[in-house]
């Protein structure tokens, strides 16, 4: 099958260490901003959390997904891809069953909040004691507590991004819906 492809290189690969208490998906989008990543991959998410919200499969909900709110403490890992948010057209906005609420980032699971914007699809699974998830990661995940419920600066939960040059991948939402869409950079 002929598929549409478009090759880049590994730039480097960024080890970053998260602190308490902070937003996953914020402290991604920060990580990315201040080393100049636009287009990427989340090799890994690896610590616990203090809670986790994810956006997941959801038979019978609108649009088949759902999102979900779990306590923690929880152990986690996470991978996924990172590029930009694309919208070439904006008289073409996303349905409001999929764009940002008041607590939710970017078109539903997406990830971004608008054109040439940060685009994360991050898929986390976390366990903690009586429940496993796994789902697209949103704001409001936050990085866990020591085990005496205590906020440090220095935690255990470390992300490893490698920074792709050569490539961009757009998040693109027009008239025909969402995909992801691959172009030389």
């Amino acid at each position: 099958m002929k598929r549409h492809m478009v090759s880049g290189k590994i730039e480097e690969v960024i080890y970053a260490q998260l602190a308490r208490g902070e937003d996953l998906l914020r402290a991604l989008w920060d990580i990315c901003k201040q080393n100049n990543v636009k287009t990427g991959i989340l090799l890994d998410a690896t610590g616990a959390l203090d809670q986790v919200r994810v956006h997941k499969l959801s038979p019978g909900a609108i649009y088949g997904i759902d999102f979900a709110e779990i306590p923690g403490p929880l152990e986690v890992s996470a991978h996924g891809v990172i590029g930009m948010g694309w919208i070439p057209d904006k008289s073409v906005p996303p349905p409001p069953g999929i764009s940002r609420s008041s607590y939710d980032t970017g078109f539903g699971g997406a990830g971004f909040e608008g054109h040439e914007t940060p685009y994360f699809h991050v898929h986390i699974t976390a366990t903690s004691a009586s429940q496993t998830i796994c789902g697209h990661l949103l704001e409001g995940s936050h990085v866990g507590r020591d085990d005496k419920g205590e906020l440090h600066a220095r935690s255990h939960f470390t992300v490893a991004i490698a920074k792709v040059s050569g490539v961009i991948l757009r998040a693109t939402w027009d008239k025909s819906g969402f995909y992801h869409d691959v172009v030389r950079a």
